[in-house]
């Protein structure tokens, strides 16, 4: 059996890369700010455990960091580092027993800066983060979100 996830999308990548003839990622959430992302996780109807937490987007150009909105996921950022803090404070994710993070957006586990993003992510939350290795295409996705099948573009942090 799969791992489901609860996917949540910033709404400038949701559209276009999960638009088409085929299904693609039908429960998508959407985030464009941490304060959204939050009101997500505390207001959604999440899969059974185990799952997976999937936030999709853009990367930034340079760093390759995942953006909700107009933010960058960037531990290094106090503001981002406070907010997944409280997240592991509050429990909210063990509450839902996810089991990972995954930073879904184009190269996400590549430059120095994203693979240090994921790795005190992970240290923050008490979980593996994954990010990728590649572009990430609309044929990367099924209906449930990320296909398995493309688990080998995943890295961890």
């Amino acid at each position: 059996m799969t791992t489901p996830s609860l996917n949540v999308a910033s709404p400038d990548c949701a559209g276009s890369f999960f638009a088409g003839r085929i299904p693609r990622c039908v429960t998508l959430h959407h985030a464009a700010s941490l304060s959204d992302l939050r009101a997500v996780l505390t207001t959604a109807a999440w899969p059974p455990g185990p799952v997976y937490l999937d936030l999709i987007g853009h990367s930034t150009r340079g760093h390759r960091l995942l953006r909700l909105g107009r933010t960058p996921i960037d531990m290094l950022d106090r503001n981002v580092a406070r907010f997944f803090a409280g997240l592991a404070t509050d429990g909210i994710l063990d509450r839902h027993d996810v089991v990972a993070v995954r930073l879904l957006g184009c190269q996400t586990a590549v430059t120095d800066p994203a693979r240090r993003t994921l790795r005190m992510l992970s240290r923050t939350l008490g979980l593996p983060t994954y990010g990728t290795l590649v572009p990430l295409l609309k044929s990367h996705s099924d209906a449930a979100g990320l296909s398995p099948r493309f688990a080998h573009v995943l890295a961890p942090g």
